[in-house]
């Protein structure tokens, strides 16, 4: 049976230094995915909305995906909107006594070596953040985008782990640098899939936390909502059989 959760993102506009966006995050409702047929649908909608930036990628049945997905140290969460996905983002973690490898940024930028040993509870890279391609109202997919990050934000707390990583494309460096004060961490690098460099940015948790809280109210993550996050995450990463997707409800 599945878990409902907190998770409730104030609905307010996301200021930044370009100006006011707008969206309804209250229209969403996010899903830890471990049902086989929720994660091949969000693989599915992964390889639509790769496709859709003009990334060539390998494809089987519509789903773009790599050994990192069936990791027991990586969860997948989606976003639903009126029952349907709209949005899917993958959570790696590797904690202190785990190798390095668990991330796949971990072979694209050797300067990550060094701050894994000077982690003392971990990193968790967020990944293959994607949107429904048919969607083209530009609030609602930048609104979904912050969700999604929020969510990654709240399961990093939930899992205690030191520092945040993500390997983004240019457009978006400004967004985590600004609500959540990420610095570069060496040299962009050929992620896959694309054939142009891409930064990798990372943050200690307590740095996000401090700095998400001072931008926009969008942001603040309530004890409740960590507390519930925490037992879906524990769950997902102790998982020993496949369960029905956990539901947290916005």
């Amino acid at each position: 049976m599945s878990q409902t959760l907190a998770f409730r993102p104030r609905q307010e506009s996301l200021s930044t230094e370009e100006g006011s966006w707008h969206g309804n995050a209250k229209s969403f409702e996010l899903s830890i995915l471990e049902g086989e047929a929720d994660i091949r649908e969000a693989l599915r909608l992964r390889g639509r909305a790769y496709t859709a930036i003009g990334y060539d990628i390998d494809q089987v049945d519509g789903e773009y995906t790599d050994h990192f997905d069936a990791l027991p140290t990586t969860v997948l969460l989606g976003a639903y909107d009126q029952k349907r996905l709209v949005g899917c983002v993958r959570l790696c973690f590797a904690s202190p006594k785990q190798p390095l490898s668990n991330l796949p940024c971990a072979a694209y930028y050797p300067a990550l070596t060094d701050i894994h040993h000077q982690q003392p509870h971990g990193l968790i890279e967020i990944s293959r953040l994607s949107i429904e391609p048919g969607l083209n109202n530009m609030s609602y997919r930048t609104t979904l985008y912050a969700f999604l990050v929020r969510a990654s934000l709240t399961a990093a707390l939930a899992a205690g782990v030191s520092m945040l990583l993500v390997a983004t494309r240019p457009e978006w460096v400004r967004f985590y640098r600004y609500m959540l004060g990420f610095q570069q961490i060496g040299e962009p690098a050929l992620y896959p899939p694309g054939d142009f460099k891409i930064t990798l940015l990372g943050g200690s948790l307590e740095q996000a936390r401090m700095r998400q809280r001072l931008q926009n109210r969008f942001f603040k993550i309530t004890p409740d909502e960590v507390a519930s996050m925490k037992n879906a995450i524990t769950t997902a990463l102790n998982r020993g059989t496949v369960p029905k997707p956990s539901k947290i409800a916005v």
